[in-house]
């Protein structure tokens, strides 16, 4: 090695490796983690009522992404039973909401999340899985995107 390598060396910082994630597991939400749910919301104020209503809300199923750290994201499931043309119906799992812990993003601890979500949705029969998202949330859109989510054009939508 040249002395210009060296100094070289010496000036330059050691690579650091990625941040690893947490050892996760996925499970359903309980009433004893309204609190660590309300925590990742955005709106304090409101979040208990939030959280509480998709916990008894019918058709509405929380999963959970878990490690030594506590809960690290949600994902809040709706399923919807959509009447086919004719005759019959077929299930509709739509994410509503998905969100990781501020400080643990880029972890792809969402990925998993929405991962569990997908295969829970297949285990329960649903033919697709939906997520809406504003034309103004470009990462969002990337996410899902990303994970084989396609653009579907079939949804009309009046403000209340």
């Amino acid at each position: 090695m040249s002395i210009i390598d060296a100094e070289l060396e010496e000036m330059e910082p050691p690579l650091q490796p990625p941040p690893q994630p947490p050892s996760i597991r996925v499970r359903l939400a309980g009433p004893r983690d309204c609190t660590a749910l309300c925590d990742l919301l955005d709106n304090p104020a409101g979040a208990h009522e939030q959280v509480l209503t998709w916990l008894e809300s019918p058709g509405t199923t929380l999963l959970v992404a878990q490690s030594e750290l506590g809960i690290l994201g949600v994902a809040v499931l709706i399923t919807r039973i959509v009447p086919l043309q004719g005759a019959g119906a077929h299930k509709v799992v739509e994410v509503d909401n998905l969100v990781v812990r501020a400080d643990l993003r880029g972890r792809r601890i969402g990925r998993r999340l929405l991962a569990a979500a997908v295969e829970w949705s297949r285990q329960r029969r649903a033919v697709q899985v939906e997520a809406i998202v504003g034309d103004v949330n470009r990462d969002g859109r990337r996410f899902y995107e990303s994970f084989g989510f396609a653009a579907a054009n079939d949804r009309l939508v009046l403000a209340a």
